[in-house]
């Protein structure tokens, strides 16, 4: 039997991107809250908690940047779901044809 098992905060954060600083990391609130806040909940799952902890932490901006810069597909970084970096990725891209034109 295959047992399915969901990434981690913790797990996503040990992810090396040289081009990113990873010193905000240390600081990430959510490190205090593995095992206990899922970071990573399910379609259809509430990320309430995961946010809220998230909208207290240091360093949500650089969480951020880090999800978008390394395309997170999942999870809640910076204080939003992958849906939500979707659409700010979209919006942003629209706006940047916009000012194109």
């Amino acid at each position: 039997m295959r047992m399915h098992v969901e990434p981690s905060i913790l797990d996503e954060l040990a992810i090396v991107d040289e081009d990113l600083s990873d010193d905000w990391r240390q600081r990430a609130e959510c490190a205090r809250y593995a095992g206990l806040v899922d970071f990573f909940p399910a379609r259809g799952e509430s990320a309430r908690e995961a946010k809220a902890i998230c909208a207290a932490c240091p360093v949500q901006r650089e969480c951020l940047d880090y999800a978008l810069q390394s395309k997170a597909a999942y999870g809640v970084w910076g204080g939003l779901t992958e849906r939500e970096r979707h659409r700010m990725n979209r919006d942003r891209r629209r706006t940047e044809r916009r000012v194109r034109l």
